[in-house]
């Protein structure tokens, strides 16, 4: 099987209708895997106000973490580079993933 380049973000784009049905402040959540297996292992959350309370509250936050779990193994499974580390943008009601080299991750982690 092929890598798929869209399926990122159409799976992003699926979580977000599911749960994203009102406005969130604007933040941007952390992911990085440092293991073998290239499971996830660190998030970061940064959520301006009530935003990260009620992402978590709603099964968001959950459903999110499982999602760049299986990301982070399929990229890892079809050799793509920066598999290990990424940062997903919430602004509104919609989601984008960045895929960062380690050092530009780390500049943002700080």
């Amino acid at each position: 099987m092929s890598y798929d380049g869209e399926f990122d973000q159409s799976r992003l784009d699926q979580l977000a209708a599911q749960y994203l049905t009102t406005s969130i402040e604007e933040g941007n959540v952390f992911f990085q895997s440092y293991s073998e297996d290239n499971r996830l292992d660190l998030a970061r959350w940064r959520i301006e106000g009530a935003g990260h309370d009620v992402l978590k509250a709603s099964g968001f936050k959950y459903h999110l973490h499982e999602l760049l779990d299986i990301l982070f193994i399929y990229r890892a499974q079809h050799n793509q580079l920066n598999a290990s580390q990424c940062v997903v943008k919430i602004c509104n009601r919609r989601l984008a993933i960045e895929w960062l080299q380690k050092n530009e991750f780390e500049v943002l982690w700080e």
